[in-house]
Order: structure tokens, then C-alpha cells, then sequence
């Protein structure tokens, strides 16, 4: 499903004529910070609900249903913008936020209000 998602951000954008400078997760801003941890977490929680993982439970209905799939590309396509990045770059980033929440999965969960209210204040 993360993958899957990756693809589908990554499809929006069209990629710098110069490959762009890599960028680490300590090089964005707090508010890109969140969005991209917010985004990569809706993904884990959608992937637990559809393998009916208990983790799942804790989050929004699922990321199709509930504005998730659109906030993850909206702020992959916004860090694109922002940081100049290609494609290579921002799969990178999604990959390490990844991994970072695959280090501590019991994370999400808390983190789900904040992501929520988050999402809500983007329109979705």
C-alpha cells in the first residue's frame, strides 16, 4: 500500500531537469516535518487495517475512505515544491519516515489526534 501511494504522489509531480541535492528528515521544516510523518503514518494504519492487524483499530477508517490517500500525495507534491526535490529525493524521504515508524510502530497510534487535526486543517 505504501508503494502503492509512493507511485501514485509521485506520478503528480513532474521531475526537476537537475537531479535535486538529497534532503534529510532533519532538513525540512517542523511543518513539513509533521506532514510527512502524518502521511507515511496514515499509510502504516491503512496497510494494518486491510491485513486486520489490531494496530489498526487506533486510526482513522481506513486511507481511501477517510481523506488519508489524498493528504499523502498533497504533501509529498508540496515537500516536491518546497525542497525542489525529484523523485528519487522524495522516496528517499518517504522511505526514511518510513523506516523511522517502522522502528516504533507503538507511536502511531498517539500520534493519530495530531495527524487527524492535521488532515482536518487541510480541508480533507
Amino acid at each position: 500500500m505504501i508503494h502503492a501511494l509512493i507511485a501514485a504522489a509521485l506520478t503528480l509531480q513532474a521531475a526537476p531537469a537537475a537531479p535535486a541535492p538529497p534532503v534529510s528528515l532533519e532538513d525540512l521544516t517542523l511543518q513539513q516535518s509533521a506532514a510527512l510523518r502524518c502521511a507515511v503514518a496514515f499509510a502504516f494504519v491503512s496497510d494494518w487495517q486491510k491485513a486486520g492487524d489490531a494496530r489498526g483499530a487506533a486510526g482513522p477508517l481506513g486511507l481511501d475512505q477517510d481523506g488519508g490517500r489524498e493528504f499523502f500525495v498533497r504533501t509529498i507534491a508540496q515537500l516536491m515544491d518546497d525542497r525542489g526535490l525529484d523523485r528519487r529525493g522524495a522516496f528517499d524521504l518517504i522511505a526514511l519516515q518510513g523506516e523511522r515508524l517502522k522502528a516504533s510502530p507503538d507511536d502511531i497510534p498517539a500520534m493519530m489526534p495530531a495527524c487527524l487535526l492535521m488532515k482536518s486543517a487541510a480541508g480533507l
